[in-house]
């Protein structure tokens, strides 16, 4: 009898032992830290991916300062979708390829414009995708954006992910994006991501083209799309709009004239804190939306008259830097409504979300025809938190110029 209990126990705890049968080691793998696709030749897509070379990431950067080995490799193909350009790709590694930490995945234009639901699909059906890794777009080709040379990080997808943290412009994991794709009363939009000279004396919305010996990829806008195909873009200005009407803003600068004459000046503010509230409003057989935008903000630079220690001065202040975010989001809705006429601020959800019967039954089936006519109204709250160690101008009086 306790022979037989013997041999019970060894057969459930044998198989718990060896539950690891299945692992794939480190050694065996190569991790894939970025993923840039592309239209290649002959209309096939070309898949680019951005691997790690594990025995030189330790010292990356000063390897690569020095000349020393890099610590990534690109290899990419062309096939007549992903996966049979990720099938060609594995046969050319002699480890197995592992997404599992990748950063980003880039998109160029021509394939955007195509439609991106052949990459959402692999993507998330891959059992080592990562839904977590930010998706961006470029309006050259994606493959030429990875192999920009890093700056301040040992590899480039690790650059572009702490760019987008950063908040300077939109931040859409694969998941965030699919999902708005997915939902009804609202289109999705990404990030626009392009090589920029390290060194420019060049306006915020200057793009590609530049002839600088040294560039870096920057965020520089955003990626509109209308269901899965791109249809154009928006600068940064633009862009800045785009944050406040998704309430997705989570830092920028604003700097506003307090007055037309030439001695007005000027006062720069840091938004430390921001949010917004869209709430539909129903009247008659119309429906309208309200913006109401909250933000607190502390002020970095004042080469104006004003005195900010006047309560008098504060409140002009805060009136200007309303005025300015409210035209701001204005720019942005103009732009996207007459032209694009895609609704990437979800105000058809927002619809949904206040009465689900009357989306139902009014506006599902015509909102594409009613969101470019759509009235907005847009009002902003703004408070001054700080004004630095001092209140007044430290400009040189005209007086003893």
């Amino acid at each position: 009898m306790k022979g037989m209990r013997k041999v019970f126990i060894v057969a459930i705890v044998v198989p718990l032992l060896t539950s690891c049968w299945s692992r794939t080691e480190v050694n065996d793998v190569a991790m894939v830290l970025g993923v840039a696709l592309d239209r290649g030749e002959h209309g096939k897509t070309r898949l680019a991916l951005q691997i790690a070379i594990p025995k030189a990431l330790g010292g990356a950067t000063a390897a690569q300062s020095s000349g020393g080995p890099k610590s990534t490799v690109m290899v990419s193909a062309e096939g007549e979708n992903i996966m049979e350009a990720y099938r060609i790709i594995q046969g050319k590694l002699p480890r197995e390829i592992f997404f599992a930490h990748s950063r980003v995945i880039i998109v160029g234009e021509k394939l955007a414009k195509d439609g991106v639901s052949p990459i959402l699909d692999f993507f998330s059906r891959h059992r080592q995708s990562h839904l977590r890794s930010y998706l961006l777009f470029t309006k050259g080709n994606a493959l030429d954006v990875l192999k920009t040379a890093p700056q301040l990080e040992p590899v480039i997808a690790e650059q572009i992910r702490e760019q987008e943290k950063t908040g300077v412009g939109l931040q859409v994991p694969l998941r965030e994006f699919l999902k708005r794709i997915l939902t009804e009363g609202e289109e999705p939009a990404a990030a626009q991501i392009s090589p920029l000279p390290l060194e420019a004396t060049a306006s915020e919305n200057e793009t590609e083209g530049s002839t600088a010996s040294q560039s870096t990829p920057s965020l520089n806008g955003t990626a509109v799309f209308q269901d899965d195909r791109l249809i154009g873009w928006l600068n940064l200005k633009e862009t800045r709009g785009v944050l406040w009407l998704r309430n997705e803003l989570e830092s920028g600068i604003l700097t506003v004239t307090t007055s037309t004459e030439k001695k007005g000046g000027k006062v720069g503010v840091q938004i430390i804190k921001g949010s917004t509230n869209i709430k539909p409003i129903f009247y008659n057989d119309t429906v309208k939306i309200r913006v109401e935008t909250y933000g607190t903000v502390e002020v970095f630079e004042n080469t104006s008259t004003l005195n900010l220690s006047e309560p008098k001065a504060i409140n002009t202040l805060q009136s200007l830097l309303e005025q300015n975010i409210e035209k701001r989001i204005h720019l942005t809705l103009d732009r996207i409504q007459k032209k694009f006429k895609s609704d990437i601020f979800g105000f058809g959800q927002a619809v949904y979300r206040m009465d689900p019967k009357k989306w139902e039954n009014k506006y599902k089936e015509r909102w594409s025809e009613i969101f470019p006519d759509l009235e907005v109204e847009v009002t902003s709250h703004i408070t001054v938190s700080g004004t630095g160690f001092s209140t007044e101008s430290l400009s040189i009086p005209e007086t003893k110029k």
